[in-house]
């Protein structure tokens, strides 16, 4: 994962955690090791795949692997992220609204400028069996207040 930040523009929009953290998750991980996902609790994080990896393409199937291992909802940034993981079943159900004093470290406005300016809303997802291979609807999704209502309104579309 640090491999894969190193000359990557988009880099900053992948949250990385310590190993110290990553060593209490369940990982993930092709047998190149050049891409992979984590499952913390039924939160899945932290999906990569590096370009020279002999898997290209794998980021359905990871997410398939991290749902049949209990993975049930995921955030991102309104970028490419949600068209992909809505191919694997998820749906938008909150976002939250950019906020500069949350930018990640790093995080470069113009690449993403065609993304409400640079400033993409956070997008908080649920995994549906019955929406694979659907497609995401930019937008979609009832504004919050706060990450911590992001969260709590995916736990309860999924029941928990």
């Amino acid at each position: 994962m640090e491999a894969l930040r190193e000359g990557n523009p988009h880099a900053s929009s992948v949250y990385v955690y310590s190993d110290d953290e990553y060593a209490e998750m369940r990982l993930f991980v092709t047998d190149d090791g050049r891409s992979g996902i984590a499952l913390k609790d039924d939160e899945i994080v932290s999906l990569y795949a590096h370009q020279g990896s002999n898997h290209p393409g794998s980021a359905n199937s990871l997410l398939e692997t991290a749902v049949a291992a209990g993975g049930r909802r995921l955030d991102c940034f309104d970028t490419v992220l949600p068209a992909i993981y809505a191919k694997s079943g998820f749906v938008p159900v909150a976002r939250l609204k950019w906020d500069d004093d949350y930018a990640p470290e790093g995080w470069n406005y113009e690449l993403y400028q065609r993304y409400n300016g640079g400033r993409p809303d956070v997008v908080f997802m649920a995994h549906d069996p019955a929406s694979v291979d659907s497609r995401y609807q930019r937008g979609a999704g009832r504004y919050v207040d706060s990450y911590d209502d992001g969260i709590d309104a995916v736990r309860a579309r999924l029941g928990r």
